[in-house]
């Protein structure tokens, strides 16, 4: 009798034992997300708001602007051709930019229209063959409209610089009137020239030479 309630006890402690552990294996079993679905991050609303917003990677960033010009002191800009590598200087109150060759053309009232300066870098010759090449077309080019025809280039006083220049006028009708156009070859240490070049209304020139000066003054290879 004593032996079989025994045995009884330590079946039903078995049998206890058992159903404790099926209860606890119950309680910390955690449902997985199907497939399809996304896990629910155990993050809650202010701490996700506190938490830093990921950093933009590099070809997402957009391009910065690109900067605008600024005058100095005296309100002169500086013109840079980056493939020919020279530089001068403008007043702010004119319009500068690059032609197809990246050399400059600046405008005293608008693009295209006189008056107006450019600054050239020519390779291959010098300033006084180059000149009376110019020269030389613009006589062909202009024919019977040119009223003043260029003469020999002559050089021009301007400390140890090697300048030399020539200019003429011709009737223009489209432009309202007569118009001078003044070109000065000067030879570089490169063995280049440059070129710089006027062109304005007879007995209007004021701009024109303004700006034509200052580009004398301060050009410089980069």
């Amino acid at each position: 009798m004593k032996k079989n309630l025994r045995r009884l006890l330590i079946i039903a402690a078995a049998a206890l034992a058992l159903l404790m552990l099926l209860s606890m294996a119950a309680c910390g079993k955690e449902e997985l997300p199907a497939p399809t679905e996304t896990p629910v991050a155990d993050v809650s609303l202010d701490a996700a708001q506190e938490q830093p917003s990921p950093s933009p990677s590099p070809e997402n960033l957009l391009p910065s602007a690109t900067p605008v010009p600024t005058a100095d002191a005296e309100g002169l800009l500086t013109f840079t051709s980056m493939s020919k590598g020279f530089s001068f200087q403008y007043d702010q109150k004119y319009i500068a930019l690059s032609n197809p060759a990246d050399n400059a053309m600046v405008y005293a009232a608008g693009d295209t229209e006189l008056p107006f300066c450019s600054v050239s870098i020519i390779t291959g010759t010098n300033a006084v063959d180059y000149l009376k090449e110019l020269a030389a077309g613009m006589q062909t080019e202009l024919g019977d409209s040119m009223e003043t025809a260029p003469g020999e280039p002559e050089k021009i006083p301007y400390g140890e610089r090697d300048i030399y220049y020539f200019y003429y006028t011709y009737k223009d009708d489209e432009a309202g009137g007569d118009v001078i156009s003044a070109y000065y070859g000067e030879n570089l240490e490169s063995g280049d020239v440059v070129i710089y070049n006027s062109t304005a209304l007879v007995g209007a020139t004021e701009d024109a030479d303004a700006i034509l000066k200052l580009a004398i003054e301060t050009f410089k290879m980069d």
